[in-house]
């Protein structure tokens, strides 16, 4: 089952000033306060992450976002 989550504005904002991996869409890895990192995840179009699992995530605990390679 695929998740589309919208991501708060700030996050936004800081992906629309980095280069697409794609066309409409960047691959990203996500950094959390506790340590635990998410990698290798699709965003949209800068405002929505595409998810295969239901995850629940806690934007308040993101410390970065930043371009996976």
């Amino acid at each position: 089952m695929v998740t589309y989550i919208s991501l708060p504005e700030k996050f936004v904002a800081a992906l629309e000033k980095l280069p697409e991996t794609g066309m409409g869409y960047q691959v990203v890895k996500i950094k959390f306060k506790d340590g635990k990192i998410l990698e290798k995840v699709m965003v949209i179009n800068s405002d929505r992450i595409k998810l295969d699992k239901n995850i629940a995530i806690d934007f308040s605990q993101i410390s970065k976002i930043e371009l996976d390679h």
